[in-house]
């Protein structure tokens, strides 16, 4: 990661730990990852159901946000999911996902890696980024 990007990542952890909708994530990894950040909103996986029923689901918290893996088929679901969210009454957040997507370029391959990289940015290494 690139250093001026250490404090716009600590943010969006931050806000992730602040967001209180749902948080729809691909798997039980990527959920256990944000738990481990300290994110307390409703998680919703997508290996649980369809990605309609998942939609309709995770509508029903008013705001969502669509948390896939930054790989293809990531983006693929991300995608799918935007079109589903589209026609519910809910607010939805693709922003978060683009921008961590963005300043992590090849540092990690999707959510579940949030967690260990967030722990090597901000130990006492990295106390000169902040």
């Amino acid at each position: 990661m690139y250093p001026e990007n250490y404090k716009r990542f600590l943010r969006l952890i931050e806000e992730l730990r602040e967001f209180e909708g749902a948080i729809i994530v691909e798997g039980p990894r990527d959920e256990v990852a944000l738990r481990n950040l300290g994110v307390r909103a409703e998680i919703i996986r997508l290996s649980r159901s369809p990605l309609a029923e998942i939609a309709l689901i995770a509508s029903k918290h008013g705001d969502v946000m669509i948390l896939t893996d930054f790989d293809r088929k990531g983006e693929e679901l991300a995608g799918k999911l935007l079109r589903y969210l589209s026609g519910y009454p809910c607010r939805v957040d693709s922003k978060t996902r683009k921008e961590l997507k963005k300043i992590l370029k090849k540092d990690v391959k999707g959510v579940e890696d949030l967690y260990s990289l967030y722990l090597s940015v901000s130990g006492p290494l990295s106390e000169g980024f902040q």
